[in-house]
């Protein structure tokens, strides 16, 4: 059985914690990292199904990262989910026009966190 491969940027302590909790389950491989700068790099090494990126974040917050691997890269197959605690919804439009597969609001629900995730990222391969 192949791990669902899920790369996490996110910059908290607490939330990444959550992450851990959420994504407990054998079938996913998971790996986190601090900023979008970390993200892009585990990207191009690893090559994960799905990427949840927190928009607010050091060094290259989630809506560059986001940019530069939908138009630089040119993935366009890669899952991405937004997270943020922002729910401006000029935000959620900015990275809708970008091609992203989902959003979370945090703070989230670890018992149903998976399963959203996997949820969008399955609706977005039909």
């Amino acid at each position: 059985m192949t791990k669902l491969k899920i790369l996490i940027a996110e910059d908290e302590d607490v939330t990444r914690q959550l992450y851990q909790i959420a994504f407990r389950d054998e079938k996913y491989e998971i790996r986190l990292v601090n900023n979008g700068e970390d993200a892009l790099t585990a990207y191009k090494s690893w090559q994960p199904e799905i990427i949840i990126l927190d928009i607010m974040m050091p060094e290259m917050n989630g809506y560059r990262t986001l940019e530069i691997l939908r138009t630089t890269l040119k993935d366009k197959t890669t899952s991405v989910i937004m997270a943020t605690a922002i729910s401006d919804k000029k935000e959620i439009i900015a990275c809708a026009k970008l091609g992203i597969q989902g959003y979370i609001v945090k703070p989230f629900q670890t018992k149903t966190l998976a399963e959203t995730i996997v949820g969008y990222h399955q609706a977005g391969k039909k």
